[in-house]
C-alpha cells in the first residue's frame, strides 16, 4: 500500500514537472513570435551607443574571386576612449594600445615599443574596424530588414536578424557599397552577441569585403593601461 502512494506520488510530482516545462516552452515560443525584427534591432542599437566598455574577436577579410585573403584576426577590448587589440594583421603579428590618443605598437623586430603621438580622428581611420568595431554598425538608415532564425551564442538564444544598412563611415563607403549584415540579438538583454557583414568593393565587383566581430563583457568594468615602455622609441 506504502509502495503504491509513492507511485502515485512521484507520478503526480512529474506529470507537474512535464506541465510547467511545457507551459515555460509554449511562454517562450510566443514571446520569440512577438519579436518584431525592425523594433529589436533599433532598440539593440540604441542601447549599444550608451555602452561604454566591451570585449570582442574580429576577423576581416577580402573575397578576390573566390579566393580569401585574411587581413586581420585581432582579440580587442575597449575601455571608453583606451583599446587594446592583439592578433595578426596581414600575416604580422601585432599588439596595440591606444590611449589618450596616442598609439603603443610593440615591434616584435626590436623587441621594444614605438609611442606615437596621433590625432584621435586620423588613428582610428587607420584602424577603423580593429580599433573601434562598433563604428561598422553605425547607420543612417536601414531597410530590408528580416528575421532569418534563433539561434544559441554562447549559450544565450539570440534573434538573428539581416538587413541592408547605408552606413555612417565616409571610409567604408568610399571604397564598398552593397552592405549586407546579419546580427545575432540578445533580445533580452538587447546587446549584440555576433555579427557579420559583407560588401563588394567599388571599383572592383568581384572583391568582397567580409567582416565578423564577436562581442562579451558588455559594459563590464575593464581596466587598460599603457605598456611598460622604459625602452620605447618615439615617433
Amino acid at each position: 500500500m506504502k509502495r503504491s502512494r509513492w507511485t502515485i506520488i512521484i507520478l503526480m510530482t512529474l506529470l507537474l514537472l512535464g506541465l510547467a516545462a511545457s507551459a515555460r516552452s509554449i511562454e517562450e515560443y510566443y514571446i520569440k513570435s512577438q519579436l518584431d525584427p525592425q523594433i529589436e534591432l533599433q532598440a539593440t542599437i540604441k542601447k549599444m551607443a550608451t555602452i561604454d566598455s566591451y570585449r570582442y574577436q574580429l576577423t576581416s577579410s577580402f573575397t578576390v574571386a573566390e579566393r580569401k585573403e585574411v587581413i586581420s584576426q585581432v582579440k580587442g577590448e575597449k575601455s571608453g576612449a583606451n583599446t587594446h587589440i592583439k592578433g595578426e594583421m596581414v600575416n604580422t603579428a601585432i599588439d596595440i594600445y591606444y590611449i589618450d590618443r596616442t598609439i603603443y605598437n610593440y615591434d616584435a623586430f626590436s623587441q621594444k615599443w614605438l609611442v606615437i603621438e596621433s590625432d584621435a580622428n586620423k588613428s582610428e581611420e587607420l584602424l577603423i574596424s580593429e580599433l573601434n568595431p562598433l563604428s561598422n554598425f553605425r547607420f543612417k538608415q536601414i531597410a530590408a530588414v528580416e528575421k532569418l532564425r534563433f539561434e544559441e551564442v554562447d549559450g544565450v538564444e539570440c534573434l538573428v536578424v539581416g538587413c541592408r544598412p547605408s552606413i555612417e563611415s565616409q571610409l567604408l563607403e568610399s571604397l564598398w557599397k552593397g552592405f549586407e549584415y546579419s546580427l545575432w540579438l540578445d533580445y533580452k538583454e538587447r546587446v549584440v552577441k555576433k555579427a557579420a557583414l559583407t560588401a563588394v568593393n567599388k571599383k572592383a565587383p568581384d572583391t568582397r569585403l567580409n567582416l565578423k566581430v564577436e562581442f562579451s563583457d558588455w559594459n563590464k568594468k575593464i581596466d587598460i593601461r599603457p605598456p611598460d615602455t622604459s625602452s620605447a622609441k618615439k615617433n
